[in-house]
């Protein structure tokens, strides 16, 4: 029975998170299972997720996918290529014959991604890409100026799910994973738009709504704006539910005081941050030390080099202390977070005869080694600090540990 991936953060889900779903289920005529690999309570941007992973896991399962399942927070906190990389080992661990990987981009364009991908993997490619990043170029433009291309696979690099794109089939490649690439058209608004068209909105447009709204539900959210008309009806519902019961919304500029402290009092672990370079864990933690706010913090860090999703995701890496040795080349076990019927009948497959452990409970992890408990120690880390967003009962540490996947009934999509 095949199996399409989707790998994604729905931070928060929308309407647009909705079309690739749809085209998975079209392309397996309805048949075999929706997976998607989900970014948990941290996201890559740099930030805390809005809601909490299991709220947007149930949102996704709730509008159309079977079983979503947790990228490691280390591989969240990664570059494009590391997350991608560790999202499509997931995928390819679950051992299923026939499986695809669905994936949204501007121009659903296989060949001209698949083109690009190849000539991104070549050594002289890969050092000119290097290059370029030391003078000050983003991913995105160190890409295009290294491959030194005109035309429709050049015009591919200028957009972010365009690379993220690339990025999934480098991964498959490298990894050998029996994986086929599905590129589906975005459909909506531009990646970080701050303006709906076409009844869409961008997930960044939704969260400054819901920032703007704040947890204090008791005044209508249409009185700000509203965001619940991008976002599917029953999306909306857990979300409003989840900002009812005070686990909600959440940003690493609300708990400002906390990432300060964590920032001037934290010791470099022993070997070094992950993925820090060239000191600037130092600076960081210098700069926090002088400033009073983290608007402050992210203003006086911002360089033409680092640019600042760069410096948000180690101000992440620092608070919770993550090292290399918390992000295996592989990921150590597939956690669940949410599934469907369907979803259901996959996991008792995929306890047979996937490669990786499966996981309900972060407890079971302790069983798997020390990678594994460690791992599972700093999503736990994680939890805790995005628990200081919340009001009332939500705001008790420990709460990753008391996680269940949740088990959406009664839901079996055509």
């Amino acid at each position: 029975m095949p199996l399409t991936g989707i790998i994604a953060e729905f931070n928060p889900f929308h309407l647009g998170h909705a079309v690739p779903i749809a085209a998975a289920r079209e392309a397996m005529e309805g048949a075999g299972t929706v997976v998607c690999v989900m970014s948990g309570n941290c996201v890559q941007r740099g930030d805390l997720a809005i809601f909490s992973k299991v709220a947007r896991a149930e949102a996704a399962v709730r509008c159309g996918a079977d079983l979503v399942v947790e990228l490691p927070l280390s591989y969240v906190l990664g570059s494009a290529e590391r997350f991608a990389e560790g999202a499509v080992a997931l995928l390819a661990s679950m051992g299923e014959p026939e499986t695809y990987l669905a994936f949204g981009c501007e121009k659903a364009d296989g060949a001209g991604l698949a083109a690009a991908a190849s000539a991104l993997d070549t050594r002289e490619v890969q050092e000119r890409i290097r290059a370029g990043m030391r003078t000050g170029l983003s991913y995105g433009s160190a890409c295009q100026a290294a491959l030194n291309i005109e035309g429709e696979v050049a015009a591919l690099l200028k957009t972010p799910n365009n690379l993220l794109g690339i990025e999934y089939l480098r991964a498959i490649h490298r990894l050998g994973a029996n994986i086929t690439p599905l590129p589906v058209a975005r459909e909506g608004v531009a990646h970080d738009s701050g303006i709906p068209a076409g009844g869409y909105a961008s997930a960044s447009h939704l969260r400054s709504l819901l920032h703007s709204a704040g947890a204090n539900i008791a005044r209508p959210l249409s009185e700000v704006a509203d965001p619940w008309t991008y976002m599917p009806a029953v999306a909306a519902e857990v979300f409003r539910r989840e900002l009812t019961s005070g686990r909600g919304p959440a940003s690493l500029e609300q708990i400002e005081a906390a990432v300060l402290s964590l920032l001037r009092l934290q010791e470099p672990p022993e070997g070094g941050y992950l993925d820090d370079s060239e000191g600037l864990s130092l600076r960081l933690a210098a700069i926090a030390r002088k400033v009073g706010s983290f608007r402050e913090l992210l203003e006086a860090s911002k360089t033409k080099r680092y640019h600042l999703s760069r410096i948000r995701r180690l101000i992440l890496v620092m608070c919770l202390g993550l090292t290399s040795a918390h992000r295996p080349k592989l990921p150590p076990y597939i956690r669940v977070l949410a599934a469907g019927e369907r979803g259901r009948v996959l996991l008792r497959r995929l306890a047979k005869g996937a490669s990786l452990p499966v996981l309900s409970r972060p407890g079971e992890g302790r069983r798997l080694g020390l990678v594994a408990s460690e791992l599972l120690a700093k999503e736990s880390a994680a939890t805790d600090l995005m628990a200081l967003c919340f009001t009332g009962p939500a705001r008790r540490g420990g709460g990753e540990w008391r996680t269940v996947p949740i088990l959406v009934e009664g839901l079996d999509f055509p």
